[in-house]
């Protein structure tokens, strides 16, 4: 008998939420969207899209979304073409219980600016993701020029195979380093690859070129030169030598101007 009313209140609890479900249903196809939300994370810093572009890219089929039936507003598509940006590294879109459509949208952050060989021009974010570079705003982050194939910007992600793409992965993994350490991501303001596909670095101070060679032994590369620094150039000046060579073992070669 107690196993009965069990399956009773079951089944009544069921039939319960069915029609709550289908209530609920019908109700959400009467909501209208009662406006647009648009929050631009990091936009203090990040300038790549702003919320004209964005309203822009929201508008399905050329109509304002203002007014329209939640139930005919794809938050799906609406996501996905956000994400077609390639400044744009996540969007979240949602409506509030009151029916404002919210868009929030995360800019990518650049660590490199890359400027190949044809003069093609794109950043690396920080994830090691390629986005482009903006009419309306400049990163001022490290540049990197040089002998840098222009097949490069055919990739998305610097883990990809192709022409060129290994002395990418250098380039971020040396940009990468430059920026997590306060010092030199305020000493070295480029890097340039020469026709060996060697990195030079081009500091802010001092009137030299440094030899850094393959981006390999890069701490031990950049600790030598900080000893030069700070115990070579405090007495005798930043501007005695022409280049600074990392590329020896256990020793660092200066020439003189």
């Amino acid at each position: 008998m107690k196993r009965v009313k069990n399956i009773v209140i079951w089944l009544l609890i069921a039939a319960y939420l069915g029609v709550i479900l289908g209530f609920v249903s019908k109700e959400e196809g009467k909501l209208k969207c009662t406006g647009v939300n648009i929050i631009i994370h990091d936009s203090l810093d990040l300038q790549f899209i702003n919320a004209d572009e964005v309203r822009r890219l929201m508008q399905l089929n050329n109509t304002e979304l203002t007014g329209r039936a939640i139930s005919d507003i794809n938050l799906q598509e609406i996501e996905m073409r956000m994400l077609s940006v390639g400044a744009i590294r996540t969007a979240e879109v949602y409506f509030t219980v009151r029916g404002k459509l919210v868009v929030e949208v995360y800019q990518r952050n650049p660590v490199v600016r890359i400027i190949s060989r044809s003069g093609d021009s794109f950043y690396i974010d920080e994830e090691g993701y390629l986005m482009p570079v903006s009419r309306d705003f400049c990163s001022h982050v490290l540049v990197a020029n040089g002998r840098i194939s222009e097949e490069c910007k055919k990739a998305k992600y610097i883990g990809e195979q192709g022409s060129g793409m290994d002395i990418l992965r250098d380039i971020f993994e040396m940009a990468d380093y430059i920026r997590n350490d306060e010092f030199w991501q305020a000493q070295i303001m480029q890097i340039y690859i020469n026709d060996r596909q060697e990195f030079e670095l081009v500091p802010r101070v001092g009137a030299h070129i440094i030899e850094f060679g393959l981006a390999e032994d890069i701490d031990t590369k950049f600790e030598k030169l900080w000893i030069l620094y700070d115990e070579g150039f405090r007495n005798k000046g930043w501007n005695q030598y022409e280049r600074i060579n990392l590329k020896y073992r256990n020793q660092v070669v200066c020439t003189k101007r």
